[in-house]
């Protein structure tokens, strides 16, 4: 798993990745799905939730998104 994510599109700063089937654990609900999908959180408050569980294409919706909010102003 590469680590090409373009940081937090708000205060510029790293984002932490969750989900993946790293996380995954089996429970009685979900006892074969193989993983959550992944997802992003800063510090600063920006989430980020995708429906990929394949990390390549999770970085690319993530890239995208970024790319196209940084800049905006929210007020």
């Amino acid at each position: 798993m590469s680590n090409n994510l373009n940081p937090c599109p708000i205060c510029g700063k790293p984002v932490v990745v969750n989900g993946g089937s790293e996380e995954w654990i089996p429970t009685f609900y979900d006892p074969d799905s193989g993983g959550e999908p992944y997802s992003i959180s800063c510090e600063c408050g920006v989430s980020f939730f995708s429906r990929y569980c394949d990390y390549s294409e999770f970085e690319a919706a993530w890239n995208k998104w970024a790319k196209g909010i940084s800049g905006r102003r929210y007020k």
